[in-house]
């Protein structure tokens, strides 16, 4: 149980740097690891922001159903996760659609 919860808050909050500091990671991955075009490392890191936000919603669904995990703190869990997780995907594609032109 416990380790569910680390695993949710561990994704939502790599997915919550990478769509909203994807641009500065492609830059950084393209001058440090592999010379090529940013735009592809954007991709990528996009898509990987996203799916992890789905992971924590699946978490965090798996959280709320399990009848131990009884918190007054779920519905600022769930108003958190549904504020922040489409407003950084939204601007993740926005930038990513942006730089595909």
């Amino acid at each position: 149980m416990k380790e569910l919860s680390v695993w949710s808050i561990i994704c939502f909050i790599f997915a919550t740097i990478i769509c909203v500091f994807g641009q500065e990671i492609a830059y950084f991955l393209n001058d440090y690891v592999w010379s090529i075009a940013p735009i592809y490392y954007l991709t990528g890191l996009t898509v990987l922001g996203i799916a992890l936000y789905l992971v924590t919603g699946v978490l965090v669904f798996l959280l709320f159903r399990k009848k131990e995990f009884v918190s007054e703190n779920r519905e600022i869990y769930l108003m958190l996760l549904c504020i922040t997780a489409p407003s950084a995907s939204v601007w993740a594609f926005f930038v990513t659609v942006m730089w595909w032109g």
